[in-house]
């Protein structure tokens, strides 16, 4: 009974070893790929506003959350759009419930060459109630914007992710 497991373990970790899985922010053994190196070359261009600032904070502490240290090779350049929809209504037509929509067109351009490299689309949808308290409602709305704003941020930063981790192996 024990060999038998031990073995079926083992074959079990042989095939998951040969599927040619491996993390998306980890380093290739081979040393051909290294994602989580390639993003903390990216210097995120400023961003208008304080959502803006937000997604550009966010991105910073996702791109390089060990410091900035390595040399920029690459520049984010983001624009962000901001719509809000109603879609749920009181009995007098009035909206209690808003879909916000954070949209992100983002570039990534090589300094070296001045190219684009990767271009792209991020969208994130956040969720907020209207009540009857004005603050009450300011709040739910900045907290939908916070929430919208790191989403982005994180659709970037895999996105990317997946865009080195696919062009260092092409290479």
């Amino acid at each position: 009974m024990w060999l038998s497991r031990t073995l079926a373990t083992l074959i079990l970790l042989t095939a998951l070893a040969a599927c040619g899985f491996k993390p998306l922010y980890g380093t290739d053994p081979s040393g051909l790929s290294d994602p989580q190196g390639e993003l903390a070359t990216i210097r995120v261009a400023p961003i208008p506003d304080r959502l803006g600032q937000l997604v550009r904070n966010q991105l910073v502490e996702y791109l390089t959350p060990r410091g900035q240290g390595a040399q920029n090779r690459y520049q984010l350049n983001v624009k962000l759009s901001l719509s809000s929809v109603g879609t749920a209504l009181a009995q007098d037509e009035s909206a209690t419930r808003y879909n916000l929509t954070l949209t992100s067109n983002f570039t990534l351009v090589d300094l070296s060459t001045n190219k684009k490299v990767f271009v792209g689309v991020a969208r994130s949808i956040a969720v907020y109630n209207v009540i009857t308290s004005e603050y009450a409602t300011l709040i739910a709305r900045q907290d939908a914007e916070r929430r919208a704003a790191q989403d982005v941020a994180e659709e970037l930063r895999t996105r990317l992710g997946v865009f080195f981790s696919r062009r260092t192996k092409s290479s």
